[in-house]
């Protein structure tokens, strides 16, 4: 035997003996059994080995990001003041809390149902582990027995897979975060994350659907019917069978007593306490859908927000909309006679000061039909479109004295080629001036003006004032001065803001602004605003759009009792009908108009009563009854004073239209709420004038004088009411017969006086 063989033979009897291995002081069999030294040393060994593996695991193991939608909170969008609540964004129904916030009851109840060592352990339940590794070997796993801690580690940071990897993975995080956040952090982020029925996540917002009560304020009895139910929150809802949770909610009761929280006495009085039943969840009905699908779309396009944040983030997301004017909105349509298939009606109302939607209508049943009325959903816009070409000639040197061709007449366009448009029911007005032409809508004299001055600058007026440069139909041939093109009611709500604000255009917006979680602003709207136009021209402008309303087409509107402007329009073969409006604080547009089944417009035809449907009917009276609801308490304002026009030189006749009729002094005087006769006198009248019923509107329409009866929903004692009572200042009025009387100053009168136009 070599030397290296004789040291390696030592060496092994010395380990032997050792170990006693195998065990010399035994006969047969039970030398092989192992020594209590062996057993020893294989327990210290196993020891030591699974103190490697924990450290290196732990060593392993990071804290990984929060579930997405474990750490989202609801976002909430507020009517304007902040108050009341439109809807809510959310993936799960939850609002995170400070450890503040939460009763110290619910803290209570929550160690005593679910952990009861939770302020004295490190993180983790050794029991339930083992507990856990049995059932997942045995694949009989009941679950319970975790920790506070763990559980919120599987709430908030993991899934709930059923494996040993996650129960591991769970441990070791549990741990980390016991020695990183302090118990109460620990548990009130727990409360935040567990789920308690009725799709509501933390209890915040449990607090609200069962209790009607902040988390703050929750008794010690609901703290505890809470703690009941975590274990099973989608049993049958305790509102409907609370017994389901006695036998629990006596459980947590008694370890409180244990927990020294409660007293026997006290716990002796404790009993299950009444839950509210729970509330409809459809968040989107009426005009909700509406409002929230435009206020998404907007935090997304102007804000940049991406649909997680908006849904997760937690936002305070404040708007414009106005619930009272919302109501009236609602109301203002709902009165109007019932609706023909494919027929829609939207609303759309502006604050020309800030920019800000007041509010919408967006259609009759969201579920239904999500496509807004109002956002969306695109009319040809008729004689509303006038006031942009008169904007245009003001700019260019044309007066409202001025005289046009107010006959049907064939005129030269200046490209080559000829237009010959025709006035409502074929009627022929002679020469008028361009404020007359304004007040009946006369669509020749208007077609003469937009020639001459330019088609393009009416469209150009239309965009400065906020219609898109892609509206379908805007272009810039002569008949745009008719309404061929076709915007939304917020377009063109948003155009007459800008006439409304004296010539500064503020881009309409539903947000106003939004705060994160932390109190911090991370978005809120521009209202500054851009001055487009000099503001005498708007000044010139509002006060022909008031002779709409005071003895034109609109006259409806002027039920309002308070200074309005505004452009009425019915388009070609009636297939829409508007009624755009403005007062100093408020501008509003209704539009009525039908589709096919394939969204392509057509003729609204008989409705109400009536023969065919124009502006200066249904619209302005769904007009006006929204804007008595909107503006009531509001200040009467005035609009302002008229002014120096820009001194431009007239453009040159390229219509060839006669402008014979010699030039008339303009009248400076500020326009009242009163209406005024044909050359601009003021008049105060003893009675309201109610919509013209016998004399269809001078529109773009080819239809011929089709007669209009009485709109069925005005009220049969109309004739006896005194608008000047203040009970009754709201109801339309007709005007009584009054002889008209002309000053040397005024405009020449229409040489055609019965007729008065109506869109």
């Amino acid at each position: 035997m070599s030397t290296a063989q004789r040291k390696a033979a030592a060496k092994s009897s010395s380990a032997s003996r050792f170990l006693n291995y195998p065990r010399r002081n035994k006969q047969g069999w039970t030398r092989w059994l192992p020594s209590a030294r062996l057993w020893g040393l294989g327990l210290l060994g196993a020891l030591l080995l699974a103190i490697a593996g924990f450290t290196v695991g732990y060593a392993l193991t990071p804290i990984p990001e929060p579930n997405a939608q474990a750490a989202g909170q609801t976002s909430y969008v507020y009517y304007k003041g902040g108050d009341d609540v439109i809807g809510t964004f959310k993936d799960q129904n939850r609002k995170i809390l400070k450890p503040d916030e939460i009763s110290p009851n619910m803290a209570h109840a929550a160690q005593a149902a679910e952990d009861k060592s939770f302020y004295e352990n490190r993180g983790i339940s050794i029991k339930g582990i083992f507990r856990a590794a049995v059932g997942i070997v045995t694949n009989d796993y009941a679950g319970g027995g975790s920790s506070i801690t763990q559980q919120y580690v599987k709430n908030y940071y993991l899934t709930n897979e059923f494996s040993l990897k996650r129960k591991v993975k769970e441990m070791f995080i549990a741990i980390k975060l016991d020695q990183e956040l302090s118990k109460d952090q620990i548990m009130a982020n727990y409360l935040n994350t567990i789920y308690l029925g009725r799709r509501a996540y933390g209890v915040e917002v449990a607090s609200q659907s069962y209790f009607d009560k902040d988390a703050k304020d929750l008794t010690v009895e609901e703290a505890a019917a809470f703690a009941a139910m975590i274990q099973t929150p989608g049993a049958k809802d305790p509102a409907e069978d609370p017994s389901r949770l006695q036998e629990r909610f006596d459980y947590v009761i008694d370890n409180m007593v244990d927990l020294e929280y409660l007293t026997q006495e006290e716990a002796d009085k404790m009993e299950l306490p009444k839950f509210h039943k729970p509330k409809s969840d459809n968040e989107r009905k009426g005009q909700t859908g509406y409002l929230m699908d435009s206020v998404r779309h907007e935090l997304k396009t102007n804000a940049g927000l991406t649909d997680e944040q908006i849904d997760r983030g937690g936002l305070q997301i404040h708007t414009g909309i106005d619930k009272k004017m919302m109501k009236s909105a609602v109301e203002s349509v709902e009165d109007l006679p019932k609706l023909k298939s494919g027929m829609h009606v939207g609303l759309s109302s502006v604050d020309p000061k800030t920019g800000q939607i007041r509010a919408i209508y967006g259609g009759k049943n969201y579920f239904k039909r999500m496509h807004n009325s109002s956002t969306q959903d695109t009319a040809q816009a008729g004689s509303t479109f006038k006031p942009f070409t008169l904007v245009a000639g003001l700019e260019n040197g044309f007066r409202l004295n001025d005289s046009f061709t107010g006959s049907p007449q064939t005129f030269q366009l200046p490209g080559g080629g000829t237009w010959a448009p025709q006035n409502y029911g074929g009627k022929t007005y002679g020469q008028v001036t361009l404020l007359k032409a304004t007040q009946n809508s006369i669509n020749t004299a208007y077609a003469q003006l937009n020639i001459d001055v330019g088609p393009e600058k009416t469209k150009d007026v239309a965009v400065r004032a906020g219609l898109p440069e892609d509206t379908q139909g805007l272009d810039s041939n002569a008949s745009n001065v008719l309404g061929t093109a076709s915007p939304t009611t917020l377009q063109m709500a948003s155009a007459f803001a800008t006439f409304a604000a004296e010539g500064v255009h503020r881009t309409p917006h539903f947000v106003v602004k939004t705060v994160d979680p932390d109190g911090e602003t991370i978005y809120e709207a521009e209202n500054e605003g851009e001055k487009k136009f000099d503001k005498n021209v708007m000044a010139e402008t509002t006060y022909a759009l008031t002779q709409v309303v005071q003895g034109g087409s609109a006259s409806y509107a002027s039920n309002l009792g308070r200074p309005v402007a505004g452009k009425t329009g019915t388009s070609n073969d009636s297939k829409s009908a508007w009624f755009v409006g403005y007062t100093p604080q408020l501008a509003t547009a209704v539009s009525i108009f039908r589709y096919d089944d394939k969204g392509v417009p057509i003729d609204i035809g008989s409705y109400g009563g009536r023969g065919s449907i124009t502006g200066g009917s249904y619209p302005t009276i769904a007009w006006t009854k929204y804007m008595q609801g909107a503006m009531k308490g509001m200040d009467v304002e005035q609009f302002p004073e008229r002014g120096e026009l820009p001194n431009v030189q007239k453009p040159e006749n390229k219509s060839g239209g006669s402008r014979e009729v010699p030039q008339q002094p303009r009248n400076t005087e500020r326009p009242r709420t009163g209406p005024r006769d044909e050359g601009g006198s003021e008049k105060q009248p003893k009675e309201t004038k109610a919509p013209e019923i016998n004399n269809p509107d001078e529109e773009s329409s080819p239809e011929k004088g089709r007669q209009l009866e009485r709109p069925t929903e005005l009220p049969d004692d109309i004739e006896k009411r005194n608008p000047q009572d203040p009970k009754e200042r709201e109801q339309p009025q007709p005007e009584q017969p009054k002889k008209e009387k002309r000053k040397k100053d005024d405009p020449p009168k229409n040489p055609n006086p019965d007729s008065q136009g109506g869109n």
